[in-house]
């Protein structure tokens, strides 16, 4: 029997939430987004239909090891990172979302400072959207989903959804407000838009 799965892109779907929270003064620091409730983010995209959801799986980096060899800043990051990991995946698994490690966080230099020439360096994701879009093209070739409901912002994936639409499997795209991606809104057939107040209810809503 076909699934419905829902396909979180994580990293895209965290950056989207805590931009949010951050403009909204809600928090201070991006960091501190450690849990966000998902299934209340579907039941406001989805209604009723989100009780046909079989699966939730949130796609992200694999453990994140500690940087000692880019300064004493880069440091304290990778382990503050690595422990909001943590808590996030605890959070995840209180709420029967499988977490996916198919990916990794890497440092990479940034552009030096026009005014000062200080040199930084900041963490990049690597892997997430190719484990997510094998995974996708994977369950659906197979006959193992039926329904594909995609979290994410990334026009790498739009490969993977042509595929999805070539079998004929249905295909929901759920955007954030204001960064709705039209390749994969178009590719779908039908969008969702997840509104600000409804991101703020379920960050509220885990810190319960």
């Amino acid at each position: 029997m076909s699934k419905t799965v829902v396909y979180i892109d994580g990293q895209n779907f965290l950056y989207a939430v805590a931009e949010y929270l951050l403009k909204s003064g809600i928090i201070s620091d991006k960091q501190e987004v450690v849990s966000v409730d998902i299934p209340f983010l579907m039941e406001c995209a989805l209604g009723n239909d989100a009780s046909n959801i079989d699966e939730i799986r949130y796609y992200g980096v694999s453990k994140i090891k500690r940087q000692t060899e880019y300064g004493e800043r880069m440091l304290d990051k990778s382990i503050r990172f690595a422990e909001n990991l943590r808590k996030f995946k605890n959070s995840l698994q209180k709420s029967g979302i499988k977490y996916v490690s198919c990916g990794q966080l890497r440092p990479r230099e940034v552009d030096a400072c026009k005014r000062c020439g200080y040199e930084d360096y900041k963490f990049q994701e690597k892997g997430v959207d190719v484990g997510l879009a094998v995974d996708i093209v994977k369950d659906v070739l197979t006959n193992e989903v039926n329904h594909v409901i995609l979290v994410s912002s990334d026009t790498d994936l739009v490969p993977a959804i042509r595929v999805t639409k070539e079998r004929e499997a249905k295909m929901t795209y759920i955007a954030f407000d204001k960064m709705i991606i039209r390749p994969l809104s178009v590719l779908a057939n039908t969008t969702v838009v997840l509104r600000g107040y409804e991101i703020a209810e379920a960050y509220a809503n885990s810190l319960k």
